[in-house]
């Protein structure tokens, strides 16, 4: 995995490309290259984690044999092996210069062009430029795994791996982009293609672009046979290539020249890529995961993930390294401040930066997790609430909301936990469709974050993800909301922290549930097959029934955060710091005294800690990165 930069500008321009890589050298420690253009239209950067052909072979940006096209490219390629065989059946005389990835597509592109681009499997976010055309294309995965930034100013297009390159740019305007502070407030994230930022977006996944002189002159929509559907004779049937194309999907994703481990939280997702690794073969002898204390879990109502965790191990001989969480994790978010710049305040990024970091120090580079499967295979408690509140009928409906509102907001001990869920899946209960979808993908209540903000009358809350489903169609809406968890949880937060926080260690992650072929069988599956007979993830449940303990397959599901209520739940020195009423008014974008308003109901009992610590990471941003 790597750091990349493109800039496609009038000839003659000068991008101080260097400047720009040694901000995101942490992306790639292990090598540096920079291409320039002979008429100065095109620069191109990289910075080099080196996984596969560790020689200097595999140096980027790399040119193709007939030296008329030159790559820079950050990810990996997992079919790359059968891409150079099927170009050797096709094509006479390649002389193979490493084995490498990246000289694969190169070579694949000058023979083939813009189309071979489709064949690939991967994670991937890459830069081609031809020579002849004084032309650069540019592309990022179809499920926007890998990040790319870009930027349209003074008649250039400058492309980079994170945000704080493009920002070390001389000369580009950057503007505050409220709207995007009250979508974290409200989702912990900022929905693609927005960051923070007017003028800075993220490139649009499976769309090849192509620029000439900063001007954009082509483009075109790649790997739409990921939307091809397939044929399943019956359900057993799905089951059964469902369980031999996720083993196929691992094992692709096993391949790498360094060492490898596991990201293990003891639940369904990451115990099915552990087994199957385990089972193909894999080069893996260890694993990683995180614990919290018994009073944090009784106070959050988290379940004993550890316990879950070390019975997967312990079967499959895995060493489990365990890192425990504790309060002070928070007073790291100055630190990581600049790595979640994109709008980014799920504390699951915080627990990944840790396991990456633990893992990097001990000589690991390539880390395999488990997410895609909720997205795709129906694993969310929102699809079942869904499922359930649409087939209430209008008076039960009506006596829901009553009952939720009758519920206390606090009750004390363990019994608070359950009093919060059920109060608000009766009061969701008793809303219209569009108010419901928003509560179950919101953190908090729209007009309470609008008033968070001095300036409430220009941002809103939730308009975009409405009008994401309502293009949808009605005709199954848990696969509208699986889309829309594609776009808005996958790619836009849970994607792009594990990105940011495991290149912020040097370590690559691999999310075998994304193998394109996997996500073209998932795509075919229908929404009452993923969720038969209200069963969640049905399907790979059932295909590890055989490979996993019951009980592990079978447990409650359980989120990959940090327990925030018990944490949020008292005042602490950074949050009178950064939420001091003066420091918030001199600042002029929260409203202080509807702050102060929030912190208290949550010491008496009302839930806000996510939006509280989605505010504190703001709060933080702004003073560290953004200032």
């Amino acid at each position: 995995m790597c750091g990349v930069f493109f800039a496609s500008s009038p000839p003659g321009s000068f991008v101080p490309v260097a400047d720009v890589l040694d901000v995101v050298r942490h992306r790639g420690p292990d090598d540096t290259g920079v291409f320039v253009s002979n008429d100065h239209s095109c620069h191109l950067g990289h910075v080099r984690l080196s996984i596969l052909d560790l020689s200097q072979s595999g140096h980027q940006p790399m040119v193709d044999a007939s030296e008329r096209f030159v790559i820079s490219y950050n990810g990996e390629i997992y079919n790359y092996s059968e891409l150079k065989t099927y170009l050797e059946g096709q094509y006479s005389g390649i002389n193979w210069k490493s084995s490498s990835d990246t000289e694969v597509i190169v070579e694949g592109f000058a023979l083939e062009g813009v189309s071979f681009l489709s064949r690939l499997n991967g994670i991937f976010a890459l830069g081609i430029f031809d020579r002849l055309e004084n032309c650069l294309h540019v592309l990022r995965d179809p499920l926007g795994i890998k990040p790319l930034f870009f930027s349209e100013q003074n008649g250039s297009v400058i492309f980079c791996s994170e945000l704080k390159g493009l920002l070390a740019v001389p000369g580009v305007q950057r503007t505050l982009r409220l709207q995007s502070l009250a979508d974290q407030v409200a989702y912990m994230y900022v929905p693609e293609p927005h960051t923070p930022y007017v003028e800075f977006e993220k490139f649009e996944p499976g769309l090849c672009k192509s620029y000439i002189a900063g001007k954009q002159v082509a483009s075109a929509k790649l790997f739409e046979q990921l939307q091809s559907p397939m044929d399943f004779a019956s359900d057993e049937d799905i089951v059964a290539r469902f369980s031999q194309v996720f083993s196929d999907a691992v094992a692709r994703q096993l391949v790498a020249d360094v060492p490898m481990s596991l990201m293990l939280s003891g639940g369904l997702d990451s115990s099915a890529v552990a087994v199957e690794a385990v089972r193909r073969g894999g080069n893996i002898r260890d694993a990683y995961t995180i614990s919290f204390s018994a009073k944090d879990r009784f106070n959050d109502l988290q379940s004993d993930d550890l316990s879950f965790a070390r019975l997967i191990a312990s079967r499959l001989g895995l060493e489990l390294h365990v890192i425990e969480a504790h309060r002070d994790f928070i007073s790291m978010l100055p630190e990581l401040a600049g790595f979640m710049e994109d709008g980014i305040s799920d504390p699951a990024a915080i627990n990944t930066y840790l396991i990456c970091k633990a893992a990097r120090k001990s000589g690991v580079k390539v880390m395999l997790n488990g997410q895609g499967a909720d997205e795709f295979l129906g694993g969310y408690r929102r699809y079942s609430a869904e499922r359930m509140l649409r087939a209430l009928p209008g008076p039960a409906r009506s006596l829901s909301r009553l009952a939720g509102s009758a519920l206390p907001n606090h009750v004390p001990g363990r019994m608070n936990a359950i009093n919060r869920r059920l109060k608000k899946l009766l009061t969701l209960g008793g809303q219209e469709r569009d108010e419901r979808m928003l509560g179950m993908y919101t953190w908090g209540a729209k007009d309470r974050i609008s008033r968070l903000f001095v300036d409430s009358a220009s941002v809103s809350v939730g308009g975009d993800l409405l009008s994401r489903l309502h293009a949808m169609g009605d005709h199954d809406v848990i696969a509208n909301m699986m889309n829309l968890d594609q776009h808005y949880d996958l790619m836009s937060l849970n994607l792009a922290y594990t990105d940011r926080m495991s290149m912020a260690s040097g370590v690559e992650a691999r999310v075998p549930f994304l193998d394109f072929e996997l996500v073209r069988l998932m795509n075919s599956i229908p929404a009452s097959v993923k969720m038969k007979k209200g069963m969640p993830k049905y399907v790979l449940k059932k295909a590890m029934e055989s490979l996993l303990p019951h009980e592990v397959i079978y447990r409650e599901k359980a989120g990959f955060g940090l327990p925030l209520r018990s944490w949020m739940r008292g005042s602490n020195e950074m949050m009178r710091y950064y939420f001091d009423e003066a420091r918030i008014s001199r600042q002029g974008i929260f409203n202080a005294s509807e702050l102060t308003q929030l912190q208290n109901e949550n010491l008496m009992g009302v839930d806000h800690s996510s939006v509280l610590f989605s505010l504190l990471c703001i709060q933080v941003w702004l003073e560290s990165v953004h200032q």
